[in-house]
């Protein structure tokens, strides 16, 4: 088997914080989920950043927030993780998939209004690979019918366009912090 990833605690620092989570008692919520989001939202330069279990999760709680429901449409990549049309189908809403350009893997910002309908509630741009998506492209179509942007950036914590960094650029912004997605500095405990 190949794994896709494999947890590396590596560095003082790093071990230390673990054993004092583990510690704590709190292995969800607490201080140092707190602390977590705090420095998510100082880093994204936000006003809230939310954990939740995991990048799908995110993705799912946007959708509900923004009130997709049944008979609603939400647009999606048509080459991204499945979890991102599975998220639609948990609201019963129905997944519109876009092409994506074949040069970035990245969805067809060009052809997003071309299948844009009244029943559109949402777009989920996913900066695959960390390569993020130039939404300015579509951010006022998008605005002027109330269709809400959702970003996926589980892969593209760092990745920044035009001076912004994605997970900033819609109405919501998800990350994920999967193993195989691990930042490089140990600060964040």
């Amino acid at each position: 088997m190949i794994r896709l990833s494999y947890p590396e605690f590596k560095g003082k620092l790093l071990i230390d914080g673990i054993g004092k989570i583990l510690s704590s008692g709190r292995l969800s919520q607490g201080r140092y989920v707190e602390r977590f989001e705090y420095l998510i939202a100082a880093y994204l330069g936000v006003k809230y950043a939310v954990a939740v279990s995991s990048g799908t999760a995110a993705l799912h709680l946007a959708l509900l927030s923004l009130g997709v429901d049944y008979g609603d449409q939400v647009i999606v990549p048509s080459f991204c993780f499945p979890a991102v049309a599975n998220v639609v189908e948990l609201c019963n809403a129905k997944v519109v998939f876009c092409d994506i350009n074949p040069d970035t893997l990245n969805i067809d910002i060009e052809k997003v209004p071309e299948i844009i309908n009244r029943r559109t509630k949402a777009i989920i741009i996913v900066h695959l690979f960390g390569n993020p998506v130039d939404i300015s492209k579509i951010y006022s179509f998008c605005r002027k019918r109330n269709i809400a942007i959702i970003e996926d950036a589980a892969c593209a914590l760092g990745a920044v366009i035009k001076n912004k960094k994605c997970a900033t650029l819609g109405k919501v912004g998800c990350l994920s912090f999967h193993p195989r997605k691990r930042p490089e500095k140990e600060e964040w405990l």
